[in-house]
């Protein structure tokens, strides 16, 4: 027999190789340098609603780490692009970024990229959505205002938005509420139009327009306002207001600039003068009587600086307050009304005719 040994050679690895898994565990990310996420730098939107020329949307950064030549790439809802240059964040530390936008609503998405402790980070996406609006101015004018129809027109200075619109009747019971929205270029005419029956008149209308950055303008009115007052007497026969009687006239006149004031450049009104008779006379005679009557006292508040348009109309004695035999001398019959409205009263028991003389 015999032995034979054997001998086994030491594994040889090359050099080259054993630096490479050196220089490959260095660059391994550790806990202390862990990849940059989206988490990590405390992103938000402070502002998110801001007003045109008064303020400006904005984003902020707050993160934990300290990051550096940080970019945002931002992308709109409506295909426009732009990059905005954040730079350096100090961690712990807030950073607010505004974004310059026109008027309107939009959503971003924002690709991030930057330095952190552990090398280059992103990119990833963050979604936001910032609006920048106005209140609309609105108007409305003297014929834009329908009551029978039961409609109203409308103009904005703002291109997009809604329009919200509550109506009630004469005696305060609801009508109707619209919400209503609209996408037309400024100041192009929106026609709002409520529910209404046979017979009923919208007394009194709230309206709120509103941007889409739900900036809001809005006015608030009754569609006919009666103006509380003192009759003036008139001589027999006469339509000359007597100068003891003129001071009657003060206390509406008050009234009608306090009504105005409330409106004022939104809703354009005009003030309507109603004359009214006893029977005593012939029919013919007094529905002339009233008309003169009426007249005067438009005319009265016309030189007394009401700068509206002022109409007027006499009925004689075909409404009558108080009804009464023919030839009867009532006082509550020999009256006037008048009304502040943004359109002709429609006929009604006590405007039965629109037969509106304008001063």
């Amino acid at each position: 027999m015999y032995a034979r040994s054997t001998t086994m050679a030491p594994l040889k690895t090359p050099v080259f190789s054993l630096l490479l898994l050196v220089l490959a565990a260095a660059w391994l990310p550790t806990a202390a340098f862990a990849q940059i996420g989206p988490d990590d730098l405390g992103f938000d939107v402070p502002v998110a609603v801001a007003q045109a020329g008064k303020g400006t949307p904005m984003v902020s950064f707050e993160p934990a780490e300290k990051l550096s030549a940080v970019v945002m790439e931002l992308r709109r809802s409506d295909g426009k692009t732009s990059r905005v240059k954040v730079g350096n964040l100090a961690p712990g530390r807030v950073r607010k970024v505004p974004i310059r936008q026109e008027k309107g609503a939009f959503s971003y998405v924002a690709t991030l990229r930057g330095k952190g402790p552990g090398g280059a980070f992103g990119p990833f996406e963050l979604t936001f959505e910032l609006k920048v609006g106005a209140p609309p101015r609105i108007a409305i004018r003297a014929d834009d205002v329908d009551l029978e129809a039961g409609q109203l027109t409308l103009r904005s200075t703002e291109a997009k938005g809604r329009v919200a619109l509550q109506v009630w009747d004469k005696h305060g019971d609801p009508l109707d509420e619209v919400e209503q929205p609209y996408d037309v270029a400024p100041g192009t005419p929106i026609v709002v139009k409520w529910k209404q029956k046979k017979g009923q008149v919208a007394g009194r209308f709230s309206m709120k327009v509103y941007d889409v950055a739900e900036f809001w303008s809005g006015v608030e009115s009754v569609t006919f306002v009666d103006i509380p007052h003192e009759d003036v007497i008139f001589d027999s026969g006469k339509w000359e207001i007597p100068e003891a009687e003129q001071k009657k006239l003060e206390a509406p006149l008050s009234r009608i600039a306090a009504e105005l004031a409330k409106v004022q450049g939104v809703l354009p009104v005009s003030l309507y003068v109603a004359g009214y008779t006893d029977t005593v006379g012939s029919a013919a005679d007094n529905l002339e009587l009233s008309r003169k009557r009426a007249a005067s006292i438009a005319t009265w508040f016309r030189k007394r600086g009401l700068k509206i348009p002022i109409y007027h109309q006499g009925y004689g004695e075909s409404v009558l307050f108080v009804p009464t035999p023919d030839n009867t001398d009532e006082a509550k019959n020999r009256r006037a009304v008048y009304v502040l409205s943004p359109t002709t009263p429609p006929p009604s028991a006590g405007f039965p005719g629109r037969a509106w003389k304008r001063m």
